[in-house]
């Protein structure tokens, strides 16, 4: 079959799951494009203004550009298929600002006919898509080329008073017969490129690549993991050690979040947390840690703190201060002994709304840690805006701190400015005994890290509670010998 290329920018028409097309068939396939064909066909005769009258220069109806994708690959002939979409037109601009949505897709519109090639037909695919067909084109290049032509051009028409958004515009790549020998499995793959594109963001368009496949089904399978772990119980709280530098005591623990799923078993949050935040999921994960949190920590010896990380969109649900409230008053925890670490993106969502909650918190007594400094740009503006109780150094500088003095000196650094400012500092990803008794020297006063004590189970806290109160009995009597002996 002869090479066809399709760019996607957006499309979601009709697509089938990549493990469903590979073990369909060359029959079942093409009974999905047939499928696809009709049900082109159909919304193109039932959707308002997709008919031939008032199409600009160069625009068949829906129906008509389908087909004549249909005949060119049933020809083996040549060509290349754009989908677009634009983006940045929200739903409150769409239902508040209806003739200012109308305008700029038509400038859009204006804007995509200027740019098509001689020869090249379009159609108007759903309010904020568009198919560019070219015939006989063969060109991986080319078809990349027109792909940024059009994101650029479409994201840069004139801005419209009010408008609450800026319009952009993606796009996916995928070339026949490579990438799929038929207009379906063509676009299912460059729907994964475009996906692929949306989370990379720049340049905003690119080729599929048959990785994405499992990408994708794996991103596919996540999803599904996260939305049964919010609604059923697979997800728990293992908790890290803290630990004061000058003896040893044990000071509290840092909750951190895990999900095990019975099919793809432990997920780890460098996975989970990001799709949970896309899918708008993270508030509710957050607000079981909180109360989870708080439940174990209830039951800890008094000293004993429970750290929790807070995500930004907890900022913007007006739920956080009630349900950090709650939790404390629900399981009788004295506020003290709840910890809240937030990060430096946190501040950069809107420094604003989160520190006034911030100081909310700190006005009940929770204490608030600004957790990796000194790996953002302006951590040092939201010191003087925010009195922290605490700075945890980012783990990157105990990796540093084996080979290079510069590591040392900005450590050093760090922890006076901490100290100044009445906070406490951590040391965090603390893995070898010279780091620990560097970073003692430096003087910072607590250290967590795997040398110390990895992420552990709440069935195995208890064991590390009474193992750090066996240490420290132990230690009494060697300190009073050596009081005695001075």
């Amino acid at each position: 079959m002869a090479p066809l290329a399709v760019i996607v920018l957006s499309g979601a028409f009709l697509t089938a799951s990549q493990g469903i097309w590979a073990e369909a068939g060359p029959v079942a396939q093409t009974v999905f494009t047939v499928a696809l064909l009709a049900a082109g066909a159909l919304a193109a005769v039932l959707s308002p203004g997709s008919g031939a009258k008032n199409l600009p220069a160069g625009f068949l109806s829906k129906r008509d550009l389908m087909t004549e994708a249909s005949q060119q690959l049933h020809a083996n002939a040549e060509a290349t298929v754009i989908l677009c979409e634009l983006t940045g037109l929200s739903w409150t601009s769409r239902s508040e600002q209806p003739e200012t949505v109308r305008r700029a897709l038509e400038d859009a519109l204006a804007s995509l006919c200027a740019r098509l090639p001689t020869g090249a037909q379009a159609a108007q695919w759903s309010e904020e898509r568009f198919v560019i067909l070219l015939p006989a084109s063969r060109d991986a290049m080319a078809a990349l080329n027109l792909a940024r032509e059009l994101c650029a051009g479409l994201a840069s028409g004139p801005a419209f008073a009010g408008l609450a958004t800026a319009i952009g515009c993606h796009a996916g790549i995928a070339l026949a017969p490579a990438d799929g020998q038929s207009f379906g499995a063509l676009v299912n793959n460059a729907e994964l490129a475009l996906a692929e594109a949306r989370r990379q963001q720049q340049p905003g368009y690119g080729f599929y690549a048959p990785g994405m496949s499992a990408a994708s089904e794996r991103r596919t399978a996540l999803q599904r993991a996260i939305r049964e772990a919010v609604s059923g119980d697979a997800l728990r709280l293992d908790f890290q050690p803290v630990y004061a530098m000058s003896g040893g005591e044990l000071t509290g623990f840092e909750a951190l979040i895990r999900l095990h799923d019975p099919e793809l078993g432990p997920i780890p949050p460098s996975e989970f947390i990001p799709l949970a935040e896309e899918a708008g999921l993270i508030v509710d994960i957050g607000a079981w840690a909180i109360e989870e949190a708080c439940r174990v920590a209830a039951q800890w010896p008094p000293h004993l703190v429970a750290a929790v990380n807070l995500s930004p969109a907890q900022f913007h649900t007006g739920t956080l201060i009630t349900g950090v409230r709650r939790a404390l008053q629900r399981h009788a925890l004295p506020a003290y002994r709840l910890e809240v670490e937030i990060t430096e993106g946190t501040l950069m969502t809107d420094s604003e709304l989160v520190l006034s909650q911030l100081r909310r918190l700190r006005d009940m007594g929770v204490g608030v840690a600004l957790d990796d400094f000194g790996t953002g740009y302006s951590s040092l503006s939201y010191l003087c805006k925010f009195p922290f109780s605490k700075l945890k150094i980012d783990r990157s500088f105990a990796a540093e701190l084996d080979h290079s003095a510069s590591a040392r000196s900005v450590l050093r650094a760090i922890v006076k400015l901490g100290h100044g400012l009445g906070m406490t500092v951590t040391a965090e990803g603390i893995e070898t005994k010279r780091q620990l008794s560097l970073l003692r020297g430096i003087g910072c006063d607590l250290a967590q890290g795997y040398l110390l004590g990895r992420p552990a189970p709440l069935s195995d806290v208890a064991a590390v509670i009474l193992r750090n109160f066996a240490q420290q009995l132990a230690r009494k009597p060697r300190a009073v010998k050596s009081a005695a002996a001075a």
